[in-house]
């Protein structure tokens, strides 16, 4: 187990691409605006 996890650890990090952007009204948003990740979640109740 401990070799699994050294090899997790050794892997190099993964590259980013912004691929899109949308804006959320300030009375819709929970939490840190300056957040290191947003979740967004999107529904439709019919």
């Amino acid at each position: 187990m401990l070799l699994v996890l050294t090899l997790a650890v050794a892997r190099p990090a993964a590259t980013v691409e912004m691929i899109g952007s949308i804006t959320v009204e300030p009375t819709m948003v929970k939490g840190s605006a300056a957040a290191p990740v947003t979740i967004v979640e999107f529904s439709d109740y019919q």
